[in-house]
């Protein structure tokens, strides 16, 4: 794992966030770190723990307390379930440490030889905190009003500042994984070695220093084109039988891979997922049901209007990088079809050449996705249904409240 803090481009928002992680008590430090670390790790995780459990049972007694009250129960759900999935993710991120660690080792390498191939402030009353709950004191009078006010802040703070972490070291993982389908679905195409080159590795300064030139020049994605066979491999670059056989199997051994590493990638996050898209569509629908009924608060409308933004792009940016995986696998079996097995035709047995492209080609037909638990793929068309559920769920909680 020592390749995670190298100073590469592509590993920088990763050492950010596993750094992160072990500072804020998620993860544990590494065993050659000092005692001290050690124990501040344990005591800071701890206290993490009894806070949120803490904030939660503060928030629920509010709406327990106006549970006949639609509209209190909706706005203390917004900020109850929140830091409830924010939990749910320190648990799962916690104790799939090792996987996650294996997980980025496993997308991130093959990078590493494929980049060688050429606070808001918003007005409120006095004596009003920001978020309502009760608590075992009187927050009205000093200072037990600014420690309720302290702890909310760090609660927020912190809740908002590790979801960005977890998101962000998901994401990561997911823009990388696309980026080696893509290469892997444009090899497939790039079969024929009598009409396309084999890329030509180059040293990690060079490659580093063409990232940066064009990043330079501003040229956007839909003006790249790749136009070799890629190797994924510092060896695939320096095999002397280049012919259409040995890069077809080469594909097929790297689409096997690929296909181990998203398998593994949903077996860890496909609960986070769920866990996640129920939470915020929830939240979605309990905003739109507050801002409903407070149009006249601008202090609410500022507040609810922000929290219902960062849900749902939340879910936006989450879908859209799982719908680039699946519109970028899709194309994996035509791709197939176009390497050009016609000009291996007179080179290989029918019989052999045959198989070689149908067992390659039965996988491809199943495309790689992203999905919540097997029950739905991150994609563009789920957001739209998770929008539509919690508009109808908008819809009834309005309807119960004019009756």
């Amino acid at each position: 794992m020592d390749k995670i803090f190298s100073d590469d481009t592509h590993y920088r928002f990763l050492k950010i966030n596993i750094t992160m992680l072990r500072y804020s008590g998620i993860w544990s430090f590494l065993p050659t770190e000092k005692i001290g670390w050690k124990i501040f790790n344990f005591i800071y995780r701890i206290f993490n723990l009894v806070v949120f459990i803490f904030y939660l049972i503060t928030v629920g007694a509010d709406a327990v307390d106006n549970i006949t009250d639609l509209a209190i129960v909706g706005y203390d759900g917004c900020f109850f379930f929140g830091p409830c999935a924010f939990i749910y993710k320190s648990y799962k991120y916690s104790v799939s440490q090792d996987k996650i660690l294996k997980l980025a080792d496993e997308i991130y390498k093959p990078i590493d030889e494929l980049l060688q191939s050429s606070v808001f402030l918003i007005p409120r009353e006095t004596g009003v905190l920001p978020i309502r709950a009760i608590y075992p004191f009187d927050t009205t009078s000093s200072p037990n009003y600014e420690l309720a006010i302290l702890f909310q802040f760090y609660c927020v703070c912190y809740c908002m500042m590790m979801m960005l972490v977890f998101d962000s070291s998901a994401i990561g993982l997911m823009r990388w994984l696309t980026i080696q389908v893509m290469i892997l679905t444009t090899n497939y195409k790039s079969c024929n070695n009598e009409l396309i080159k084999r890329a030509k590795m180059v040293s990690p300064s060079e490659s580093i220093k063409t990232y940066k030139n064009i990043i330079a020049s501003k040229v956007t994605d839909e003006e790249l084109e790749i136009s070799n066979f890629i190797p994924f491999r510092v060896t695939e670059s320096q095999e002397i039988n280049d012919d259409f056989n040995w890069r077809f199997i080469t594909c097929i051994k790297n689409h096997q891979r690929i296909s181990k590493v998203v398998n593994n990638f949903n077996s860890t996050y496909s609960s986070i997922f769920l866990a996640q898209f129920a939470v915020s569509a929830t939240i979605i629908c309990l905003n739109g049901f507050v801002l409903i009924l407070n149009t006249s608060n601008a202090a609410n409308l500022v507040r609810f209007g922000i929290y219902f933004s960062l849900c749902f792009g939340q879910l936006f940016v989450w879908c859209w990088y799982g719908n680039q995986l699946t519109s970028t696998a899709e194309t994996m079996t035509y791709n197939q079809w176009m390497s050009g097995w016609e000009c291996a035709y007179g080179k290989l047995k029918s019989n052999e050449l045959r198989n070689l492209v149908t067992i390659a080609m039965m996988p491809a037909m199943k495309p790689f996705a992203f999905n919540a638990v097997g029950l739905f793929a991150l994609s563009m068309p789920t957001l739209l249904a998770v929008v539509k559920s919690s508009y109808s769920m908008l819809i009834l909680l309005t309807t119960v409240t004019e009756d």
